[in-house]
């Protein structure tokens, strides 16, 4: 899945020389916490609530509120707002956003096309990604296996599946960091009761896992 795919495109937007005062009361009214910065249709910044925390007075300034409120309402967006920025674009493929998204430690990312922006994506947008990869929105049951990595396992626990009349909904693997040769492989299937199913997987000499058993 690509960025395009699950980017938001109705973007709110300001511009550099917008008063931080409105920007704040946009945040507020459309309850977001950032807002991208453009000159037209280029982006040159973002502003989030906590450039705006950052850039207001303290709690124990002996400022007023209509004094607080005059200061932000000379401040314009241009001058506070976070200038480095990290990007994608439509073809970004999810997982390299997430990552990007992970290791720079930023709630989201523009999507550009040259230097036009065309949407944002979102932690959040990732979120409802992988619960939608883990078939969360389907009714179904979840098994947690540990596989060997010989070729043939997925083949091997899709037949049994199969066989007792069950469609696979999702399978995720990764591997397993405590037993680098084997994989932690989660499935979801179409069925409310797997007491039977785990059965199977357990004579065929799998182990099998349907909640969490401690810190072992």
């Amino acid at each position: 899945m690509f960025v395009g795919r699950r980017m938001t495109r109705n973007l709110i937007t300001v511009a550099p020389d917008t008063k931080i005062l409105k920007v704040k009361n946009l945040l507020k009214e459309c309850s977001i916490d950032q807002v991208p910065v453009v000159e037209g249709k280029k982006l040159v910044g973002i502003i989030t609530d906590k450039d705006i925390r950052d850039n207001s007075a303290s709690p124990a300034s002996t400022l007023s509120v209509h004094e607080l409120n005059y200061l932000l309402s000379e401040m314009k967006a241009g001058e506070i707002m976070t200038k480095k920025l990290y990007t994608v674009s439509p073809g970004t493929t999810i997982e390299a956003a997430a990552r990007l998204i992970n290791k720079k430690r930023v709630n989201s990312l523009p999507v550009l096309v040259s230097d036009e922006l065309v949407g944002i994506i979102t932690t959040c947008d990732m979120l409802n990604v992988l619960l939608e990869f883990m078939g969360m929105d389907t009714p179904s049951s979840r098994i947690e296996l540990d596989l060997s990595s010989d070729m043939g396992e997925i083949e091997k626990i899709s037949k049994i599946v199969n066989n007792m009349g069950l469609t696979i909904i999702s399978i995720v693997s990764a591997i397993n960091r405590k037993k680098s040769d084997t994989r932690t492989t989660v499935i979801r299937v179409n069925a409310g009761d797997i007491t039977e199913l785990c059965k199977v997987f357990e004579e065929s000499g799998y182990q099998v896992a349907t909640e969490y058993k401690g810190l072992s």
